[in-house]
């Protein structure tokens, strides 16, 4: 094995979640993740020799995985999308209904954003800072600060909305 295959092989067994969550966070439908995900890979290998290790290499994965993703959708604009499902699998179950019912609003809403915005609030779900989103994004860190607010007043406002829906 020579030197790229073991960094190649290290940083799949790293990102390799990340990298699925970026391309469900783009599309939900399990047989275009794949696709996108192999497309991400496949990016990583060939920039390899172009890694100058400035950043974190989550970051750098981040980085190419947000702009083949990107160039995925504009290639396969014409693909129907799932949308999320309304419940997802969490590892500890929610004591009560209402953390449950609070997580599907959140889902649902999560999946009713633009596909910036959801690629966006998946970076914050991940835990990262906002100055690695906004080097993922190509953006400033402060633009990054207000983007990330007006996402999480638009989910409050879509999860008001499903909440009350369910109470009618």
């Amino acid at each position: 094995m020579d030197k790229n295959d073991k960094i190649f092989s290290d940083i799949v067994q790293q990102c390799h979640g990340i990298v699925y969550r970026i391309c469900y966070a783009y599309l939900y439908d399990r047989s275009h993740a794949e696709d996108l995900y192999q497309e991400i890979m496949l990016q990583v290998w060939k920039s390899l020799d172009r890694y100058k290790g400035e950043s974190k290499v989550s970051t750098w994965v981040y980085r190419i995985a947000v702009n083949t993703a990107m160039t995925y959708n504009l290639q396969h604009k014409k693909a129907t999308h799932e949308e999320l499902p309304e419940t997802i699998n969490i590892a500890a179950e929610p004591r009560d209904g209402t953390k449950e019912a609070q997580l599907e609003a959140l889902t649902k809403a999560i999946s009713q954003l633009d596909e910036p915005d959801r690629l966006i609030i998946s970076l914050v779900l991940e835990g990262l800072s906002y100055k690695e989103i906004a080097e993922i994004t190509g953006s400033n860190t402060n633009n990054t600060g207000v983007k990330i607010n007006r996402i999480k007043i638009k989910l409050i406002k879509l999860m008001d909305n499903k909440m009350n829906d369910d109470n009618i």
